[in-house]
């Protein structure tokens, strides 16, 4: 039955089975809002589905799991070897077949699983536009450890080229590849590789240093002050509130307008509320749930406008120093 079925349905199929909670949370994280639209469409138009069906999905799940960490631990020939010993030699060369075509699917396998110093000595002479198309393809963390090591005169300015960073064909992928990995004989597919945009520079500047993110935003804001704003504005959203410290709330809170927190609140998932109503005074807390109650149907528009007002007051406190927004790594604690 899996091999009858797209990639999609096979997700679709596992999430089902992981419930509600887990698998909003794998959606959020693990998927574009496009793949999300899909994947939901395919769960509602499913039936009802059997326990043989999701344990085939599963098992084909698990086995592909375990082949790609064979993979990374010691390479295509180690996996194709220990997953013989466990599923015999037809099965093993059907699920390698699968994960040497997830691997051709994206670029820079090996810059991936290396050491951002190495590739630091490894790119910095390139020219920016190299570098901010090598940093698209690498992981958020990783690209932003190169990021902050570079010449302060070249950040913004790689900054902006990942940004605006659109498609790349296939042969300028394998040619980068062929120059900066020339161990890697990569077989790329025919499709275009699509990388960088806004989206991709948020991802590196949420894992930058605040000093390294100033120094960005201040060029940007020169060369480009539409860009600037935009980014600014996707790097930390209402909803991240819940990943500040409590002192750090309660300075917020005492910064907001009661009726802007009020609209804010009433668009909000359950967590970020029950943040804030933590953080509160039980007095203060009735009578703002009083209040959200009482406010009826709002306007979608009024909501994103009050949550950005309050986003803006947080952004004025980490920029003055009373608060501070956590960066993760040896800034996950935030004082």
């Amino acid at each position: 039955m899996p091999d009858n079925l797209s990639g999609e349905h096979k997700v679709a199929i596992i999430l089902m089975s992981l419930g509600t909670d887990l698998s909003a949370n794998v959606l959020k994280y693990g998927f574009t809002d496009i793949e999300i639209e899909r994947i939901t469409s395919i769960i509602t138009d499913l039936d009802t589905i059997s326990g043989k069906q999701i344990d085939e999905v599963v098992k084909e799940f698990f086995e592909m799991y375990k082949a790609r960490g064979y993979v990374l631990k010691g390479g295509i020939d180690y996996a194709q070897k220990l997953l013989e010993k466990a599923v015999g030699a037809a099965k093993a060369r059907e699920i390698m077949e699968r994960i040497s075509q997830s691997l051709r699917a994206t670029p820079f396998q090996k810059l991936r699983k290396a050491d951002p110093k190495q590739i630091i000595s490894f790119i910095k002479d390139e020219n920016p536009q190299t570098i901010a198309f090598v940093l698209a393809h690498l992981k958020p963390d990783q690209a932003a450890t190169i990021l902050a090591e570079l010449d302060p005169d070249l950040q913004a300015d790689i900054a902006k080229r990942i940004a605006t960073l659109d498609r790349a064909s296939p042969e300028v992928v394998q040619e980068i590849e062929r120059v900066l990995e020339s161990k890697l004989s990569a077989v790329m597919t025919s499709e275009e590789t699509i990388a960088g945009g806004v989206e991709s520079l948020v991802n590196i500047l949420n894992r930058v240093d605040r000093s390294t993110e100033k120094t960005i935003f201040e060029k940007l804001e020169q060369t480009d002050p539409t860009l600037a704003e935009e980014v600014r504005m996707r790097m930390f959203i209402f909803e991240d509130i819940v990943k500040l410290h409590d002192v750090s709330i309660q300075k917020v809170l005492r910064e907001v307008d009661t009726r802007d927190l009020a609209l804010a609140m009433k668009g909000a998932n359950e967590e970020v509320n029950e943040r804030i109503f933590k953080n509160m005074s039980k007095r203060a807390a009735a009578m703002l749930k009083e209040e959200i109650e009482y406010m009826g149907p709002v306007r979608l528009r009024d909501v994103e406008e009050a949550q950005q007002k309050i986003v803006n007051v947080i952004r004025k406190l980490e920029e003055s120093g009373e608060i501070v927004i956590s960066r993760g790594g040896e800034d996950a604690l935030i004082v």
